[in-house]
């Protein structure tokens, strides 16, 4: 399973992020670089690695908050990603990777300014993942215990957009993923 995650990372350096001037694979690996450098735990850098998995291990056709996507066909990548890795990694990385879309929704509502700090596209893409949330989605988000690492990984995930970054390669993340996918 470890190389067949480590080909679909691959495979996705060829493709734009979703309208963004990175590739899905630099943008994964700057994510995982911030999450490093920030001091986050083994399974926050790996939530922060593969938060879009959706992305690019699974049938595009399944995700509907893609840059022209269908509007209320197939779900986020978040939650099909969340769905593909859960069996393998501990239940706190799923619910991050699942979480992140709503990280940006949750920021979006309850600070002031942040929804002008997003990218044009992650500004489009916020309208195709549920948009501000509700004061009831809010409550019940604020009282969850990972709230925080969400929000981490949210803001290193908006970050994770600069051209030429240097990152270590694919495979010096191998020794991270390899545990988890056997």
């Amino acid at each position: 399973m470890t190389d067949r995650l480590l080909q679909a990372m691959a495979q996705s350096a060829a493709r734009a992020y979703d309208g963004e001037r990175v590739s899905e694979l630099q943008h994964a690996l700057q994510c995982a670089e911030l999450a490093r450098a920030g001091g986050a735990d083994e399974q926050l850098v790996l939530a922060c690695l593969l938060h879009d998995v959706g992305r690019f291990a699974v049938d595009q056709a399944l995700v509907a908050d893609r840059m022209g996507a269908a509007r209320g066909r197939g779900r986020g990548h978040h939650e099909v990603g969340a769905e593909l890795i859960a069996p393998f990694v501990p239940e706190r990385v799923a619910w991050l990777v699942r979480m992140h879309a709503d990280a940006k929704r949750y920021l979006c509502t309850t600070e002031a300014g942040y929804h002008a700090t997003l990218s044009p596209v992650s500004q489009h893409t916020l309208t195709l993942q549920g948009g501000l949330m509700t004061p009831d989605e809010v409550a019940r988000h604020a009282a969850h215990p990972w709230l925080a690492d969400a929000l981490r990984l949210r803001r290193w995930d908006d970050q994770a957009k600069v051209v030429g970054q240097v990152t270590r390669p694919l495979e010096a993340w191998e020794p991270l993923l390899r545990p988890y996918f056997k």
